[in-house]
């Protein structure tokens, strides 16, 4: 056959998914269509080299457009190639370059926004890149009359059906020039949140949208909130703009939240699987176990080809204790999609829950080899370290873990119990300060906090954090035992005893019950403890 029914016969196997079939019809053929679907067959076939050898038409042509097949779309799936073969710098600059030449493509600025945060050289104030890319000049002139232009924005404004890929290589759809101011009337119902539902032309929507993912990927929650609560409303209730949302209540701690908004994705958007890793990691700290078990029996009759479905599962088996069914199906999601970095990272915390930490190590390893920002393989690996007692070496990983989100609680209170371990209580109680100023409160940081100032001799004011403590986990039997010690030092024995007895009621562990009961006998023996007055 000829290369133009080659192409057409290979792109029916690419939508089979049979890429094997679709590679072989296509090997050869000298069509700039036909070696983007040749290069997007290799892709998927996790070939990078030769992914790469199909994607560049000339290496010696003068512009960008030129040397690489399909134009932006092209670029985008050459950056995504550098990115599988670890060369982040020529990924970045395959982003830009997308960008450069069609302002639509989403994702490459998705993915420029997180690499730019990740280089040696990370600039925050990469939101004016935003700024610059999302005018309606450019926009308007990235959409003249012709096949080229109008399938490189249609590639951008609709989203791939597979994550991390560039749309399909299917005939363009034409693009009207009406989009860019016509279709983002105001809202009747107003805005979002704190925005003034005034129309907003196409550029600009997409301006706020960059600064607030860029926002996001600096792990800046607060701003990030503030910036989705100017969109208009029927923006702001998208299924992608409330996933942004539950995104950023979760980084926060607040899993409360980010369980309601989560739903509000789940009804919004059913068929959405984007975020289901985190929804259910949400649940799962929530210790929802109904909920999750019903929302894994939900996903399971969807998709079963996405990694997200058996995040999900792997959580809810998780939760019931069972960590080696869990670790089976995180395993599973791996094997679905080996650059899903959340899945290795579950399943190396299921490893450290059954004490394995040397099949736990690999895992978090293998995360950060795929993307170095991803801190919660950093909080990993440095709390495997701090549980061997390597505490130096658990120092540095919790540093590497902050230095990338520097906002994190829990982060901050891994890295100040070790610190107080290295005896450095000043610096440990700095740390413990600064995440017990976050929002939502912190229980684990002020408990942290009043121990340290307990050792420093500063009763008073541990006293003060460990009431809050109390407020947020009144059933926790160690907070009761260390407003005993408190009481006991400031010499208010009846008060003392009250909480000794507390903790020993609450507490289910027998050494612990020895060491609250050690504690009891000890001030029964100075004096008798008298009620107050």
């Amino acid at each position: 056959p000829c290369d133009e029914h080659a192409y057409l016969l290979a792109l029916a196997y690419f939508h089979n998914e049979e890429h094997w079939r679709a590679r072989w019809h296509l090997t050869g053929s000298r069509l700039p269509e036909a070696r983007y679907l040749l290069a997007k067959c290799c892709f998927r076939l996790r070939r990078w080299e030769e992914a790469e050898d199909a994607l560049l038409l000339e290496p010696t042509a003068a512009s960008a457009a030129e040397a690489v097949a399909n134009g932006a779309a092209g670029l985008f799936l050459l950056g995504q190639i550098k990115e599988k073969q670890s060369q982040d710098c020529h990924a970045v600059e395959c982003y830009a370059k997308c960008l450069d030449m069609c302002p639509f493509m989403w994702e490459a600025y998705e993915r420029l926004s997180w690499l730019i945060l990740g280089s040696p050289s990370a600039s925050r104030s990469f939101s004016s890149v935003a700024l610059a890319t999302f005018t309606d000049e450019r926009m308007a002139a990235a959409l003249p009359a012709g096949r080229g232009a109008a399938s490189a924005a249609r590639g951008a404004v609709a989203r791939g059906e597979d994550r991390g890929e560039a749309s399909g290589a299917a005939p363009p759809l034409p693009v009207r020039r009406s989009l860019l101011a016509e279709d983002l009337a105001p809202d009747k119902d107003g805005a979002g949140g704190d925005g003034s539902g005034e129309a907003l032309s196409l550029a600009q929507l997409l301006r706020k949208l960059g600064l607030a993912v860029h926002a996001l990927h600096a792990f800046e929650c607060g701003q990030t909130l503030q910036l989705l609560r100017q969109l208009p409303k029927r923006h702001y209730e998208t299924g992608y703009v409330l996933y942004l949302v539950g995104v950023c209540h979760f980084e926060a701690a607040n899993y409360a939240k980010a369980e309601e908004v989560f739903e509000q994705v789940w009804v919004a958007e059913p068929p959405r699987m984007e975020g289901l890793e985190i929804y259910s990691t949400a649940l799962w700290h929530l210790r929802k176990d109904v909920v999750l078990g019903f929302l894994a029996q939900q996903v399971l009759r969807g998709n079963r080809q996405r990694p997200e479905v058996w995040c999900v599962v792997g959580n809810s088996f998780s939760l019931q204790k069972e960590h080696d069914t869990a670790i089976r199906f995180f395993k599973r999601a791996i094997d679905i999609d080996p650059s899903f970095t959340y899945a290795y990272t579950l399943c190396g915390h299921e490893f450290v829950e059954n004490e394995k930490f040397h099949k736990a190590i690999p895992m978090f390893e293998q995360a950060l080899s795929i993307d170095s920002r991803h801190y919660n393989a950093w909080w990993g690996l440095g709390n495997i370290y701090h549980r061997q007692e390597e505490h130096e070496n658990a120092k540095q990983h919790f540093e590497k873990a902050l230095k990338i989100n520097k906002n994190n609680s829990v982060l901050r209170c891994s890295l100040g119990m070790v610190l107080e371990t290295l005896n450095n209580p000043l610096i440990a109680l700095e740390h413990f300060d600064r995440a017990a100023g976050g929002e939502p409160p912190s229980g684990l940081a002020y408990f942290c906090k009043a121990r340290v100032l307990m050792g420093l001799e500063r009763y008073e004011e541990a006293l003060a954090d460990l009431k809050r403590v109390r407020c947020l986990a009144p059933k926790e039997a160690s907070v009761h035992f260390e407003l005993g010690r408190a009481y006991m030092e400031l010499r208010q024995d009846w008060k003392a005893l009250q909480h000794f007895t507390f903790a020993l009621d609450l507490n289910q562990d027998c050494k612990d019950n020895n060491t609250i009961s050690a504690h009891i006998e000890r001030l029964q023996g100075l004096a008798q403890p008298e009620p107050p007055e």
